[in-house]
């Protein structure tokens, strides 16, 4: 489930898209925590995220429409199929964020969701923690992350844009992030998303049942500290050398430690560690 796992880290990320370094190092955080949000968690739907930001939004980072008031009056003003019925919708409410967001009815719609004034403060669409929950939330919406799991990438630019406008682009960075997540090979560290280390977590709390851990570690499919820690310690058990990182050595012998062990008799409580 290794190949499933997403493995790049924000320097990486820039590389592969050739977006500004010091954007995508300021949004990726958020961008990665709406991801896990919205379930989309898995190499493919990751891909999918960031190769739509990078041919939406060159810059990496959530902008305003392009175009002035004048442009928005004219292409949104009176626009009842995006709920624009009071006079200065068009203006207020055009689009922002990274894909987009436009007219009065999706604000209110993205508002509700996440619990957000978008409605009344519009501008809030250019935060970064709402413009990347947004972006999460209409990949969820969407479903498009099983069409990229599908390996149908045509079909999610489809749902992201409409049609195949930017396809040239996007069908490149997904092939610049696909040849970048594959060359970095099958080994995990902190910072990874994926079914690879669910799996991962699953095998150390299961040692951690007669070896104690630094800290319990959370199940789910991010990597993180503690999980970089309970590593360290089975390794150092072990006579691996302690990196904290989980390549073929260190997992064969994880995986033969658990199946030798026996069942403790008081299972680990749970905890909100990584």
């Amino acid at each position: 489930m290794t190949a499933t796992t997403f493995n790049l880290d924000a320097a990486e990320i820039a590389t592969s898209t050739g977006c500004p370094a010091a954007n995508v190092a300021r949004f990726w955080p958020d961008i990665q925590a709406s991801c896990l949000e919205n379930g989309l968690t898995d190499r493919a739907s990751i891909i999918a995220v960031l190769a739509t930001i990078a041919t939406e939004v060159g810059s990496f980072e959530p902008i305003n429409e392009f175009g002035g008031d004048a442009y928005f009056t004219k292409n949104y003003e009176g626009r009842k199929d995006l709920g624009n019925l009071e006079p200065g919708d068009g203006v207020r409410f055009h689009g922002r964020g990274f894909i987009q967001v436009t007219g009065r009815s999706n604000y209110r719609g993205y508002g509700q969701k996440l619990g957000v004034a978008l409605e009344q403060q519009p501008e809030l669409a250019l935060e970064p923690q709402v413009a990347t929950r947004i972006l999460g939330c209409y990949f969820k919406d969407h479903g498009i992350g099983d069409v990229a799991r599908s390996g149908d990438w045509k079909g999610v630019r489809r749902k992201v844009n409409g049609g195949l406008n930017g396809w040239d682009r996007f069908n490149s960075l997904v092939e610049r992030l696909e040849k970048a997540t594959q060359a970095k090979g099958d080994a995990l560290s902190e910072g990874y998303i994926g079914p690879g280390v669910v799996e991962l977590k699953a095998l150390l709390n299961a040692w951690g049942k007669t070896h104690p851990l630094p800290k319990p570690i959370k199940a789910g499919p991010f990597f993180g500290p503690a999980t970089t820690e309970a590593v360290k310690a089975f390794q150092k058990t072990h006579g691996i050398e302690p990196t904290g990182k989980v390549g073929a050595k260190t997992r064969a012998a994880l995986e033969a430690a658990v199946h030798a062990a026996p069942a403790a008799a008081h299972p680990r409580p749970a905890s909100h560690a990584t």
